[in-house]
């Protein structure tokens, strides 16, 4: 009787192990609907389209299969979402290095004429999981990327 249960134990284990690694990802624009809901999220001018990173980032459309954010437009605060699922491991890569440029950028532009916005711009950072890749730059950053890393199934 105890090696059936413990057979069974270690089977349900497995199972659950396995189904929570296997959490299917939400699509991104999802996500930052849910994060602009939550957060209330005003003044941000959404990217709808790759073409809008291509501009800011110099991220392509070959590099990517989906992406959702926006930036504040307001002048004064830095808060930007940068919420991207690339093609391959390797653009993936490229993507971040362009991200990571840009959160350099900001962290140049705020640090001598605003501290308050440099404290939250330094907070931040380019993170990748898998295809996914990110920046957030938020005075709410963990709620959000908590929110994110929910949405794209990563603990």
């Amino acid at each position: 009787m105890k090696k059936i249960l413990c057979v069974v134990l270690a089977v349900l284990m497995t199972a659950a192990v396995f189904s929570a690694c296997g959490a299917k990802a939400k699509p991104l624009s999802d996500i930052f609907s849910q994060i602009k809901s939550e957060y209330k999220l005003t003044d941000m001018v959404e990217y709808t389209d790759v073409n809008s990173l291509e501009r800011t980032y110099g991220i392509t459309a070959a590099d990517v299969d989906e992406v959702a954010g926006g930036v504040n437009n307001s002048g004064v605060d830095m808060e930007e979402i940068v919420l991207v699922k690339a093609k391959n491991a390797d653009t993936a890569k490229t993507v971040a290095e362009k991200l990571t440029n840009r959160l350099n950028s900001k962290l140049a532009e705020t640090k001598s004429y605003n501290p308050e916005q440099y404290a939250i711009v330094e907070k931040s950072s380019v993170d990748t999981d898998n295809l996914y890749v990110s920046l957030i730059i938020s005075k709410d950053l963990d709620g959000i990327k908590k929110l994110y890393k929910e949405g794209i199934g990563v603990k």
